[in-house]
C-alpha cells in the first residue's frame, strides 16, 4: 500500500511539472499571434458615433486573427480618449491627429498637462472640418460669417479648436462672430430652427446630421478657398486638404476643406509583440475590414502616417519596416 502511494505521488509531481514547463514555453514559430491571449479596453465614442462602429469591427477582425480581445468602450470622443490613455484606464483608443498633437505637446486643450504615454499604430480615415450654413444667411465663404450667429462646437471640443483655427486663418476671431457652443446634434436642431446661421463640425464624410439637414434643401457647406487652405496646411501639420468625393449632401457641387485623420493609438507599455500582431492583423486582413466598414477603404500602408507626428509604437514600426516603409521620427 505504501509503495502504491509513493508511485501515485511521483505521478502527480511529474504531471504538475509538465504543466508548468508547457505554460512557460515561448512561441518562436514566427506566428503573428502572441503566446497568451490578452484582453484590453479600446476607447471610441458614443454608441451612435463612427468611432464606436469602426472600433467594433476592427476589434472583431483583430480578435479573430490574433486572439487579443479589444473590448470597445463608449466615451465622449477623442479628447476623453486621450485622457483615458493618460490615466491608464484604457489601453487602446481612437483619437484625432490634432488631439494627438495637442496631447503630446501639452498645448490647447492639454495646455500645461501633456500626455505622452501613448503612441500611434496607424492612421485610419479623414475627418473633414465642415462649415454648414443656411442659404438664408447669405454666407458664401468664411469672411461672410462676420456678425452671424455661429456655433463653433461644444466647449472644450476638438472641433471648437478647429473653428478658431479656420477663423484665424482668415484674420478673424470670436469678436467677429456671435459664437455659440453646442454639441453636433444641438447645432443641427438650432440651425433647423433658425436660432443660428452656421455651425462648425469635424467628422467623417458624410455626417448623418448634415445629411438630414440637406434633405430640406435649405443648407450649404462652405468651401475653404485654395489660398487659405494652403495657409492652414502649412501652419498645422495635422491638417490635410480634403475634397468630398461625391455629392451626398445634394449641393450640386463638391466641397473642399481641411481634414484631420482618425488614428488608432495604444499605450506605450503594451508589449511590442502584441502591437506588432495587431498591426499585422489589420493590414493582412484589410479587405475583410473594408467589407465590414467602408471607412476602412482609407486605411492603406502608404497612408499609415498621415497627420501623425512620428510617435509610432515600436511594435507597429517593426511591421512597417518589414514592409519597406520609412517610419517618421518623433518630433514632439
Amino acid at each position: 500500500m505504501r509503495k502504491f502511494t509513493k508511485l501515485w505521488m511521483f505521478a502527480l509531481i511529474f504531471c504538475a511539472s509538465a504543466v508548468v514547463y508547457a505554460g512557460g514555453g515561448k512561441d518562436t514559430g514566427g506566428s503573428s499571434k502572441p503566446a497568451a491571449p490578452k484582453s484590453y479596453l479600446m476607447a471610441t465614442s458614443t454608441a451612435t458615433g463612427s468611432y464606436y462602429s469602426f472600433g467594433s469591427v476592427m476589434s472583431q477582425v483583430i480578435s479573430s486573427h490574433t486572439g487579443i480581445n479589444l473590448t470597445v468602450t463608449s466615451t465622449g470622443g477623442s479628447i476623453e480618449n486621450a485622457r483615458l490613455l493618460g490615466s491608464n484606464e484604457n489601453e487602446f483608443a481612437l483619437i484625432q491627429t490634432d488631439v494627438n498633437h495637442y496631447a503630446l505637446s501639452g498645448t490647447e486643450l492639454f495646455a500645461g498637462k501633456p500626455i505622452k504615454n501613448f503612441s500611434a499604430i496607424t492612421a485610419i480615415y479623414p475627418e473633414m472640418v465642415q462649415i454648414v450654413v443656411t442659404k438664408a444667411s447669405g454666407i458664401k465663404n468664411v469672411t461672410d460669417m462676420k456678425g452671424k450667429k455661429v456655433c463653433v462646437g461644444a466647449a472644450g471640443s476638438g472641433y471648437e479648436v478647429a473653428a478658431r483655427q479656420v477663423l484665424a486663418t482668415y484674420g478673424m476671431n470670436y469678436d467677429d462672430v456671435d459664437e455659440r457652443f453646442l454639441a453636433p446634434a444641438e447645432a443641427k436642431n438650432a440651425l433647423q430652427d433658425g436660432q443660428i446661421d452656421a455651425f462648425f463640425l469635424c467628422s467623417g464624410y458624410p455626417n448623418a446630421n448634415v445629411t438630414e439637414l440637406s434633405l430640406t434643401g435649405k443648407i450649404e457647406v462652405v468651401t475653404i478657398d485654395a489660398e487659405h487652405l494652403q495657409k492652414m496646411v502649412a501652419a498645422y501639420p495635422f491638417y490635410s486638404a480634403y475634397t468630398t468625393p461625391d455629392d451626398q449632401y445634394n449641393l450640386g457641387h463638391s466641397v473642399t476643406s481641411v481634414s484631420v485623420i482618425a488614428m488608432f493609438a495604444v499605450r506605450n507599455d503594451i508589449p511590442e509583440d502584441e502591437v506588432y500582431a495587431i498591426t499585422k492583423a489589420i493590414y493582412d486582413n484589410i479587405e475583410e475590414l473594408r467589407k465590414l466598414n467602408s471607412r476602412a477603404n482609407y486605411v492603406t500602408l502608404e497612408g499609415a502616417f498621415r497627420g501623425i507626428n512620428g510617435n509610432v509604437h515600436p511594435g507597429a514600426a517593426r511591421f512597417y519596416k518589414e514592409k519597406g516603409l520609412a517610419v517618421p521620427a518623433n518630433n514632439l
